[in-house]
């Protein structure tokens, strides 16, 4: 696949997300409300946190990030996977790529630019008694939240 193509894949990709969100916007002008797998919400708040910290950060810091968003490095082999990988190791750092760079931004378009602060409590975040299939619900306006992790499986 070319560079263009790849251009028109995720143009339409991101175009679909629009026509969802248009289309929810006019069922419910006011309030979209959002739930995602926690798992899901995790491993977003970690590609966030490299992409935030400048889009590398050192093999310590990776650890860090993984601890904050209650993963563990044994657990992170799935950002490395793949043709689609969203990290990648190079000299010396841990570097979100631009397969990362654009899940990040698909989720930005679909839950907001605030979908982190907003979805993502501390508690939900590193405690493990939130297992990864939890659902945690939250509004994308961003206004009068009901955020809250919710145990039970997909």
């Amino acid at each position: 696949m070319n560079e263009l193509d790849r251009l028109r894949q995720i143009h339409r990709s991101l175009s679909d997300v629009i026509s969802q969100m248009e289309a929810e916007l006019k069922e419910k002008p006011s309030l979209i409300t959002r739930t995602v797998r926690l798992g899901d919400a995790r491993s977003m708040a970690v590609l966030a946190a490299i992409y935030n910290a400048g889009g590398s950060v050192s093999s310590v810091e990776f650890e860090n990030i993984l601890a904050r968003f209650g993963r563990t490095l044994r657990g992170a082999g799935g950002f490395f996977g793949g043709a689609g990988a969203s990290v990648r190791r190079e000299d010396g750092k841990l570097i979100i790529t631009s397969a990362g760079a654009e899940s990040l931004e698909k989720w930005k378009l679909r839950y907001g630019s605030g979908w982190m602060e907003a979805l993502l409590t501390p508690e939900a975040l590193s405690d493990r008694a939130y297992p990864d299939n939890s659902r945690i619900s939250f509004g994308t306006n961003h206004e009068q939240l009901t955020t809250g992790a919710q145990q039970g499986a997909i």
